[in-house]
């Protein structure tokens, strides 16, 4: 008997029609919910800044779909990080506008008891988040319910890389968002939402069709990058007999970088030349980008040689870390703070400022300078809870600052002050670096909470204390580059037994477990098993403070033991460190 040819059916389709009289579910071989902080920033500031902009339509990706014999539930095959996040956005408006009716049916739709049609809720997600939607996004206050019991220890400790966790992060971010608006402009983003937001819907009614389609969108092999679209649109403006110089080169640019780290070059590039939030793929930004008269940015020759140009500039100065004409100890913490910054702060909104800086002036005594001061910009901005596009706002600022300035001292100078105009969008915060009392406060906020060990899915925690390690180190430490594995350990185990109980009581170790001042890193993985030892054993097998290579873990060497007295001590001897570190008695 002959196969059966596949339907497919592909079809760009607003969020109202993907949602419509259809269920979905999630089959099991999908990997869990793991989209982050980060990505749910993305997700909501990328659709709200299209409507404010007046984009006409907005378009978040490719959903595959494969019908099942109902012919009114699909497996999704790919695209369900995203199709579970609408959900979850939708539960958030839904508790915030109070609205049990209208949002809630796209949520759960209603069943009919005469039709003998049950009530069914519109995602069956993964088999260890089932209750918790049926009974936080599905119910109706539910949002609110989950960042509460979350937050209260109601369900216990949560590990920050479980899919309960992202569901948190992902409530927390809608809810923080969305309670910034009226509720008519939460209405209008609503109604952008379903009419204007499009994905393009890919449906097939047969497994082995659906697995070949996703293949292709996500091929294992070496798929097609934006960089390599504009690399071969840029060549067929050059002369042929040049062509080959310029395509040696950008192997050469290829080999050196990795196929990712080039296409996020393109990216930091395109940014430099836009100075705004990206609003379309990247080949048609560049392609704009070429016709505006404004823009000194031309086809062929001229992008070639400008990628060439901050090609070398991104490897030498940001990845390598190296820097010329100055001591060797400011060498070393040079590359020590690229090395931190590049392999651990979750975002990378910082690299194209520091890229042009060192364009115009080819300074690197001013370049160590401008760093040193862009960090303590960039941390105080993740401790006051910038999101993705407040934080490429404070980037584009800068980046106008350094094309207006005409001497590096220009920039470092004004730096803490200058904002420029705001293109599009709406208004964004703005710091006032000088008001000494309210960056204490929000620095304070973070790195004086009880859960610092959490925050931020754990990426600050890590960032802040090697940070501190970077300062505490002796003039000739050789930086990190050669430790693969740097971990976050608790001194007082999360889960205390035997001595640990008889030091300190219940309400000592639900205050003190994940702060600042219980924490220490280690450069191996960590053993379960070890860290519920003793601090005395701890302290000789498990941390080896004699050799190990964090300061921050050597301070321990002074400590006969850890209780309460000792733990205060080295808490407030971190957090005066880091107050120190980012409110100097000048900020340039």
């Amino acid at each position: 008997m002959p196969d059966v040819k596949p339907i497919i059916e592909a079809k760009e389709v607003n969020i109202a029609e993907l949602l419509s009289n259809k269920f979905f579910e999630i089959p099991i071989y999908q990997r869990p919910f793991s989209w982050s902080e980060d990505n749910f920033q993305d997700f909501i500031e990328d659709i709200s800044d299209a409507l404010e902009s007046g984009e006409i339509s907005y378009f978040i990706g490719t959903i595959l779909l494969r019908e099942l014999e109902d012919g009114i539930t699909y497996e999704i095959v790919d695209g369900q990080q995203r199709l579970t996040t609408m959900i979850i956005l939708l539960a958030v408006f839904r508790d915030y506008l109070n609205d049990d009716r209208i949002l809630q049916n796209w949520l759960v739709q209603g069943g009919d008891e005469y039709a003998g049609i049950p009530e069914r809720e519109r995602i069956y997600v993964w088999e260890d988040l089932q209750k918790i939607f049926r009974d936080y996004v599905y119910t109706f206050g539910g949002t609110k319910n989950l960042v509460n019991d979350i937050e209260s220890g109601k369900l216990g400790r949560i590990d920050k890389d479980s899919p309960l966790y992202h569901l948190y992060e992902a409530i927390k971010t809608f809810t923080t968002f969305v309670s910034g608006m009226s509720k008519e402009d939460a209405k209008k983003f609503l109604n952008y939402l379903f009419k204007r937001v499009y994905v393009v819907r890919i449906i097939t009614n047969n497994e082995s069709s659906a697995f070949r389609l996703f293949n292709v969108l996500n091929t294992r092999g070496l798929p097609l990058t934006a960089a390599d679209v504009l690399k071969s649109l840029n060549m067929s403006e050059i002369e042929k007999e040049k062509r080959k110089d310029y395509f040696n080169k950008w192997r050469d640019l290829e080999e050196d970088l990795g196929r990712e780290k080039l296409e996020d070059l393109i990216s930091y590039i395109r940014t430099i030349y836009a100075e705004e939030k990206a609003k379309k793929g990247l080949v048609d930004e560049f392609r704009e980008l070429f016709k505006d008269k404004k823009v000194e940015l031309e086809e062929g020759v001229k992008f070639f040689e400008t990628v060439f140009e901050y090609g070398q500039i991104y490897a030498e100065k940001v990845i390598n870390g190296n820097i010329v004409n100055t001591s060797g100890i400011r060498r070393a913490r040079y590359q020590t703070l690229m090395d931190i910054m590049n392999r651990f702060l979750p975002f990378s909104d910082w690299v194209p400022p520091l890229l042009l800086f060192y364009k115009n002036f080819r300074d690197d005594e001013a370049l160590y300078e401008f760093a040193f001061n862009l960090e303590r910009k960039v941390f105080i901005e993740w401790c006051a809870d910038f999101t993705a596009t407040e934080r490429f706002t404070s980037s584009a600022n800068l980046i106008r600052l350094i094309k207006h300035s005409k001497k590096p001292e220009e920039v470092i100078e004004n730096m803490f002050e200058f904002s420029g105009d705001i293109k599009w969008g709406r208004k964004r915060r703005k710091i006032d670096y000088y008001n000494k009392e309210k960056l204490k406060e929000i620095i304070l906020s973070k790195i004086d909470d009880s859960q610092f060990y959490l925050l931020k899915g754990g990426k600050m925690a890590r960032y802040a204390l090697l940070r501190l390690d970077m300062e505490l180190q002796e003039e000739n430490f050789p930086g990190y580059t050669n430790l693969d594995t740097i971990t976050v350990e608790h001194i007082l185990p999360r889960s205390p037994k035997s001595e640990w109980l008889e030091i300190f009581s219940n309400e000592e170790i639900e205050n003190i477990v994940n702060k600042l001042g219980n924490l220490t890193l280690l450069n191996r993985r960590r053993n379960s098993r070890a860290s519920n030892y003793d601090f005395k054993t701890k302290k000789e097998r498990y941390f080896d403070v004699k050799r190990s290579p964090f300061s921050i873990t050597a301070m321990l060497n002074d400590c006969d033991k850890w209780d309460l007295k000792a733990f205060e001590k080295r808490h407030r001897t971190l957090k005066d460190l880091t107050l120190e570190i980012y409110i100097p008695e000048k900020l340039t």
